[in-house]
């Protein structure tokens, strides 16, 4: 099952993560979490304008979305994008949650 996170006081627990994975446009602090997979979206305003911001994020919920059958269970994740992520098209994106999800498996 899918959650996206949204309160303040979960996103403080990655401070402390217990994984932390890389690719080229993102930072991914995990957290193993027992029975749930949930994923926080953090994009600051590095990325660019408001428009691309939200754009990114908007792609990035609906890849997991479409994905939710096969991501693993167990884990808490902060996406935090990098100077360049904005940028990224369909396929690039796609390309990037795919590694990252096939990490965690």
């Amino acid at each position: 099952m899918l959650r996206l996170i949204t309160k303040h006081k979960e996103y403080l627990e990655f401070r402390n993560p217990d994984l932390f994975l890389r690719t080229s446009h993102f930072n991914v602090p995990v957290i193993v979490s027992p029975f749930e997979f949930a994923v926080g979206i953090t994009i600051g305003k590095k990325i660019g304008k408001a428009h691309i911001r939200n754009k990114l994020k908007r792609r990035i919920k609906a890849w997991f979305h479409q994905h939710k059958n096969e991501l693993p269970s167990g884990f808490k994740l902060n996406l935090i994008a990098l100077p360049g992520a904005g940028e990224l098209n369909w396929t690039q994106l796609c390309e990037e949650l795919n590694e990252l999800t096939q990490r965690l498996s």
